[in-house]
């Protein structure tokens, strides 16, 4: 892709972005014009659908504690039968979401239905008797409905064509659409509170009056840094604007970029580390003491979904006032879609990077491939390093794209910015470098060895790196490459952290990608009891594990036993004869020999 169809295309995202929130704040108004619950909520499913436009089809369910069910309140796209489907608190997916206060979004009509697997068979029919035209899910967005602390309900959204999936934008915008839904459906529900209890309809009324009140500067702070974010004046400007309204000094730290706004925090940017340990798992604000900081700070994690991003730090340990409550609240899903924004700039700068890497990868031509590289802002020397990296230990992909991020940008801090590329994708980062020498060269893969250990020793999302290095020429670049990958595989077949690197393999790369099945029948054949029975002759097999490793040495394997020798020798002849080897005919030692190595690698700690 060309620089200016590029930029072409971000001006269209951003484009695409001011033409939400626009959506969004006219939705706003919308909502809240009127405060009856019915008419609340068929204005909510028609902004629902103006603003997704993804959308086939959707409902409101609202909590009805009489019953202790979600009940449909409101519809578009189903017809009247969709009135009878009522579900428990943690009833497939509409349930578990009211329940955990966590957003589904599921992209394929088998992860939907598999979530669905617990929804009762009278609940099954009727949803599926209530679609129109028989169609298909193949998309959900359900999200919760939360006011205060206190959940009202769940509005969920239905997609029956594969055109067009919902993505992370859909998701932010519901997120904050489902904020301003809560309190106008809690404003309609204190109406008619009002309607139903004549005799209280004073202390209502009141009660109502404060409510939209708050309501009312609640949509001013909204629409102000809205509005800020509209002109794309960036982070700084954001929290600047939050420092102004609350009177306090506010400081976003920034976890995928590794620093503070505004960019004068120093003090904070020396303990950030420390703070998103503490943080990133949770989802509720708290006070905390900050080392290097005599008092206490108020933390308020932001995410998206289930993704940490960041804290929103307010100095002082006083407790914040409603106002500012409101600052903090309205400021965090506009903070969430400003840092989504860069994030979608930066995922395709690495994406094109990561592209290009890969053509030069496959250049033989050594005029051509200096061109290439020369592309990607580097020149060839000497010698190569290829680093392939993985974080793994949370089965959500977003979270783990997010860690592999931040540890990108810890990188970038760290690494001589020289001469190399980094690239991410999901998970997964690669490294690649060139040097003068081999001094360099070990100065690099250090530095990379000792992020990757302080990241495993802070962090329980773990990092496992393959590396490989070598002199450069041309078309070796690919095989490199390819190494690094191996080593990377080889750490995970064997479930390990850190760095390994190709070199130290050694004959291990020979089974790589064999199937374990095909090793499990090797020792079979080749240990046959002391494989298939180990619990009866566990000792037997550590004998010969021992034997094999000790190079066959009398002496040193019945040392490291604590038997008398002649124990040993007995042990050995009733090994050879269990097995039907002669370990003195040289192919069947190699066997022997061979098995030990693949059982002491693959599937047992080898003895130190």
């Amino acid at each position: 892709m060309s620089e200016k169809a590029s930029a072409q295309r971000w001006n269209a995202g951003d484009k695409e972005t001011d033409l939400h929130m626009k959506i969004l704040l006219e939705s706003f108004r919308t909502i809240t014009s009127t405060l009856e619950l019915d008419e609340v909520l068929n204005k909510i499913m028609l902004c629902a659908f103006t603003m997704f436009r993804s959308t086939d089809a959707g409902y409101i369910q609202l909590f009805d504690e009489q019953s202790e069910k979600l009940i449909v309140r409101a519809y578009v796209g189903f017809n009247d039968r969709i009135r009878s489907f009522r579900v428990s608190i943690g009833e497939s997916i509409v349930g578990k979401v009211f329940r955990d206060g966590c957003v589904r979004m599921l992209r394929t009509t088998k992860e939907i239905y598999d979530q669905m697997a617990d929804l009762s068979e009278e609940n099954f029919h009727i949803l599926h008797s209530a679609i129109e035209s028989k169609k298909t899910v193949q998309s959900l967005l359900s999200v919760p409905i939360t006011y205060g602390e206190k959940r009202i309900g769940v509005m969920t959204l239905h997609r029956f064509e594969k055109e067009e999936q919902p993505g992370e934008r859909d998701l932010l915008l519901l997120q904050s659409f489902a904020s301003h839904v809560a309190i106008a459906i809690h404003n309609a529900q204190l109406h008619e509170e009002v309607q139903k209890n004549l005799d209280e309809v004073t202390c209502l009324l009141n009660k109502l009056e404060s409510t939209n009140k708050l309501l009312q500067k609640r949509m001013g702070i909204h629409n102000h840094l809205t509005k800020i974010s509209i002109e794309n004046k960036g982070l700084d400007s954001i929290i600047m604007e939050m420092n102004s309204l609350m009177g306090k000094t506010v400081v976003f730290a920034d976890y995928l970029e590794g620093k503070c706004y505004p960019s004068d925090s120093l003090s904070i940017e020396k303990v950030m580390a420390d703070l998103f340990v503490l943080f990133k798992t949770r989802t509720k604000p708290a006070y905390a003491r900050i080392s290097d900081f005599e008092s206490f700070h108020y933390i308020y994690p932001i995410r998206s979904a289930s993704a940490f991003l960041g804290c929103l730090i307010v100095e002082g340990d006083a407790p914040l006032s409603i106002e500012e409550r409101l600052v903090l609240e309205q400021g965090a899903p506009i903070l969430t879609m400003e840092v989504m924004k860069n994030l979608s700039r930066s995922d395709v700068l690495y994406r094109k990077t990561y592209e290009k890497y890969h053509e030069f990868l496959k250049i033989k031509n050594p005029i051509q491939a200096e061109a290439a590289i020369r592309e990607l802002g580097m020149s060839i020397k000497k010698f190569i390093q290829t680093v392939v990296i993985e974080l793994y230990g949370n089965s959500d992909p977003y979270a783990l794209a997010n860690d592999a991020r931040s540890f990108v940008t810890r990188m970038q801090k760290v690494l001589p910015p020289e001469n190399r590329l980094v690239m991410s994708y999901n998970n997964k980062i690669v490294l690649f470098s060139t040097t003068s020498n081999e001094h360099d060269q070990s100065k690099w893969i250090d530095l990379v060895k000792k992020m990757v250990d302080d990241w495993n020793k802070r962090f329980t999302v773990a990092v496992r790196a393959g590396v490989s290095t070598g002199i450069y020429y041309h078309g070796y670049a690919e095989e490199n490459h390819n190494k690094a990958e191996k080593a990377l595989l080889y750490l995970k077949k064997q479930n390990k952290k850190g760095v390994f690197h190709f070199h130290e393999m050694g004959i291990g790369r020979l089974f790589l990608h064999h199937h374990p099945s095909e090793m499990e029948s090797f020792l079979s054949e080749t240990l046959s009891l002391l494989w298939t029975d180990q619990e009866t002759y566990q000792e037997l097999l550590h004998t010969l594990i021992s034997y094999v490793q000790s190079g066959r040495s009398m002496s040193a394997t019945a040392k490291k036993l604590h038997i008398h020798p002649n124990t040993l020798y007995h042990r050995i002849k009733k090994i050879e004869g269990l097995l039907g080897l002669d370990f003195d005919n040289y192919e069947d030692y190699l066997s022997v020999q061979l098995a030990v190595y693949l059982y002491s690698r693959f599937y047992h700690i080898a003895d130190e």
